[in-house]
């Protein structure tokens, strides 16, 4: 699209032309001078006409063309806004282990206190008709080394299928002795999360302390059963049972496995206390493979990944491709959306890169490390300055961030990031899971120019030729050099809105679309415009454009103005305008008043 406040430029220029074409004839200092019979029109020649125009906005300024990333919001500000086409998906997890299997054995021996004399230590209580014992039975302890980064502490951990089976061997004597034993008691450890258990066909819930309650025990007979066990606590001790587990080492497990039993003084057969033998109980507690399925605790997790999607900047508009284009944007955004069922947070670095179209690296910047949050959604947002910011978007500041775009990339990229899982949560997982993070890359940013910004615009304006070929200057000589006695002159005000300077740099255009060397024509402009401060209050600027002939032939071949217009935040000597936002449609400039003049004299070729 053709800026129309440099369409009116070229319209100036074109103005002048033409008006040195038809209206020099009506001037009245001539000479005659010339022996070829070329004229002399005339001295200056000002036209005060009213040109001014309406206010030209930038959306006529900067054409955005077919971008996929530049866009026009509806209150009309600028925007960077690409979205990467491909969702990116990280699993993490922690790995499952095993406990081997343990077997235990002990032995204890019942003792019918004053029904027999005994030696043994341990008396047996007796109430009315019923005598009581209970003692540890089984020592359960065990050191399990286990080495892993991926967990710093438990508190919890759950198995799958673990059980406890309990074999009980009642000796001859016992077996002659007793008759029956009304009651047999079982004292699990308390860190041990308990199951049911399961006895001649029966699936028992314990009682209250980890308690399993049998009745009417059959000594005659073998006693056997099986606990399942849930899992084991590690957050901290229950009187004498225990489990630690020490990151880089593995787990400590201290515990027993108590028995105790009341028999009838009426199920004893007291005749045979003598010559029975020793009445003992021997046990068995074998401990199946515990697979830890689940745990509670801190994890420590690492995914590393290489490249995590990418978005694509297709189609760049002219304005941005320049060789002198710095696209330094005030607070550029590279955002990350992530939406995870990870169950801790996740802690994050790595690096943005910009490459070019061949796939080479052009700019990288680390990121320093950041986070997300478990379970949910969250934004990263890695910003050039600080800026608060709500819901769940945390804010990275990265000072260089606007390097990654400031020459236009082909695309940006997350690389080399490497995840860890932040232990300084208590979570709960699943050992084994994957858990996902499907994390998608945006940039989006208000355009507003920092410092260093540069953004370039090119047009070109022809079709004069037939206007112009037949203008030309009286030539003088000066130190035997000939040497143009005229130029054209156009004398501008412009209003300007727009936040930036702009410079503009003119040349002459061929019938062939060439640009005419200065050697035959100069196009000069000798002020910048000055900006807006605010982007709403206009600033006013006089601006001189002369087309300076170095050839009368020039004109012969002469066909229009090409422009270059710089826009920057700031020049040499004056104060940078920054951060204001760039808008389509309330940013405009205006030319106010113009005045065109011909200085010189031109010639006319009566021949």
């Amino acid at each position: 699209m053709r800026p129309k406040w440099m369409l009116k430029t070229a319209g100036i220029v074109s103005a002048v032309a033409v008006s040195l074409a038809f209206t020099g004839c009506r001037d009245t200092d001539y000479d005659l001078g010339n022996v070829d019979k070329t004229i002399g029109i005339g001295g200056n020649f000002e036209s005060t006409a009213n040109n001014s125009t309406v206010g030209i906005c930038l959306d006529d300024v900067l054409d955005l063309g077919e971008n996929n990333f530049l866009k026009i919001e509806e209150d009309g500000n600028y925007k960077i806004d690409v979205v990467d086409d491909h969702a990116f998906t990280a699993h993490m997890w922690v790995k499952e282990f095993s406990v081997p299997s343990k077997t235990y054995s002990g032995t204890y021996n019942i003792d019918l206190g004053d029904l027999v004399p005994s030696s043994s230590p341990r008396k047996a209580r007796r109430a009315d008709d019923v005598v009581s014992f209970d003692a540890p039975m089984v020592n359960m302890d065990f050191i399990y080394e286990y080495n892993t980064d991926q967990i710093s502490r438990l508190e919890y951990v759950g198995l799958d299928k673990a059980k406890l089976t309990i074999n009980l061997v009642f000796s001859e004597g016992v077996k002659k002795c007793l008759n029956n034993i009304q009651e047999v008691r079982f004292v699990f450890p308390q860190c041990v999360e308990c199951g049911k258990v399961a006895y001649k066909g029966d699936s028992i819930t314990l009682a209250e302390g980890n308690k399993l309650i049998l009745h009417d025990v059959n000594p005659a007979n073998d006693l056997s059963f099986v606990l399942h066990v849930k899992g084991i606590y590690l957050d901290h001790t229950y009187g004498e049972s225990y489990m630690t587990y020490t990151k880089g080492e593995g787990f400590k497990f201290h515990a027993s496995l108590g028995i105790g039993g009341d028999v009838k003084v009426s199920d004893v057969n007291t005749d045979q206390i003598r010559t029975a033998g020793r009445l003992e109980v021997n046990g068995t507690a074998t401990l199946s493979k515990m697979n830890v399925v689940s745990a509670r605790g801190g994890f420590t997790p690492t995914r590393n990944f290489g490249k995590v999607g990418g978005v694509s900047l297709r189609n760049i508009p002219s304005f941005l491709t320049d060789d002198d284009v710095d696209l330094d944007l005030y607070n550029p955004q590279l955002n990350i959306d992530i939406e995870s069922d990870v169950p801790f947070a996740t802690k994050m670095k790595g690096a943005i890169v910009a490459k070019d179209k061949k796939g080479n690296t052009i700019q990288r910047i680390d990121v320093p490390q950041f986070s997300y949050k478990a379970n949910g959604k969250s934004v990263v947002s890695v910003r050039r300055r600080s800026q608060k910011a709500g819901g769940d978007t945390t804010v990275v500041v990265v000072s260089s961030l606007s390097d990654i775009i400031r020459h236009m990339p082909d695309s940006i990229a997350l690389v080399d990031l490497v995840g860890v899982g932040d232990d300084s949560q208590t979570v709960d997982i699943e050992l084994g899971h994957n858990y996902a993070g499907r994390m998608v890359l945006s940039v989006a940013s208000g355009i507003a120019l920092a410092e260093n910004a540069t953004v370039v615009y090119k047009d070109e304006f022809k079709g004069w030729n037939d206007k112009v070929k037949d203008v030309s200057f009286v030539e003088t000589k000066a130190d035997g050099q000939k040497v143009i006695d005229g130029y054209l002159k156009a004398i501008a005000k412009v209003e300007n809105k727009i936040p930036a300077y702009l410079e503009l740099v003119a040349y002459g255009i061929d019938k062939n679309g060439n640009e005419i060397g200065a050697d035959k024509l100069v196009v000069a402009v000798d002020e910048v415009i000055a900006p807006s401060k605010d982007g709403v209050t206009p600033e006013t600027s006089s601006v001189n454009i002369t087309l300076q002939p170095k050839d009368n032939s020039v004109f012969q071949v002469l066909d229009g103005v090409g422009f270059r217009v710089k826009m920057m935040s700031k020049i040499s000597g004056k104060s940078a305008v920054t951060g204001v936002l760039l808008n389509a449609y309330r940013q405009t400039i205006k030319v106010t008043s113009l005045k065109l003049q011909k200085i010189g004299k031109i010639a006319v070729d009566l021949n």
